[in-house]
């Protein structure tokens, strides 16, 4: 156990320095990314290994047909992406990569109701858990349901689970 104690002290003291070391770093070049710009749609953006780009975006009170229809709370931003695997596995698309965020800051979850209402009524891919192979690419829609005053809005996706993610300014 204090083996243990001693390995996981050493590791934590590593990140600690890293990160001490790329915050010193981060201040010269948070300057540099500050006048660097966002990218935006149609632009590709590479986080890791995973490339990202917004193809599309449009909105909707409500979603899906007479079977699966729903209403949006606030306004369904309905984005098309397509996201390029770059590796060389397989990777798995997972919710916790992409985000929405607007001017307030506030952060947004993808609308499983307008995701699932969307993609039964018309078939469009779901990206959540979809899996792309080395070299290849997949096409998809995410939907978001946030509110009708929200401006400022940027995608904010990762490449995986320990991406830095990189933003791209819906113009919205």
């Amino acid at each position: 156990i204090f083996l243990v104690l001693i390995v996981i002290g050493v590791i934590g003291s590593m990140g600690k320095s890293g990160s001490s070391t790329s915050t010193s770093q981060s201040g010269t070049g948070s300057k540099q990314e500050e006048a660097k710009p966002i990218a935006k749609v149609g632009e590709t953006v590479q986080d890791g290994d995973i490339a990202f780009t917004v193809t599309d975006v449009t909105t909707a009170t409500s979603l899906g047909n007479q079977y699966t229809k729903k209403d949006a709370q606030g306004l369904f931003y309905v984005i098309s992406l397509k996201i390029e695997n770059k590796a060389k596995e397989t990777k798995t698309i997972d919710s916790s990569m992409i985000t929405l965020t607007d001017s307030q800051g506030r952060t947004f979850d993808r609308s499983i109701d307008g995701q699932t209402a969307k993609g039964m009524a018309q078939g469009k891919v779901d990206l959540f858990l979809q899996q792309v192979q080395p070299g290849l690419n997949v096409n998809g829609d995410i939907v978001f349901d946030i509110p009708k005053d929200a401006t400022g809005l940027k995608l904010s996706v990762k490449g995986g689970y320990f991406g830095k993610g990189q933003q791209i300014d819906l113009g919205k």
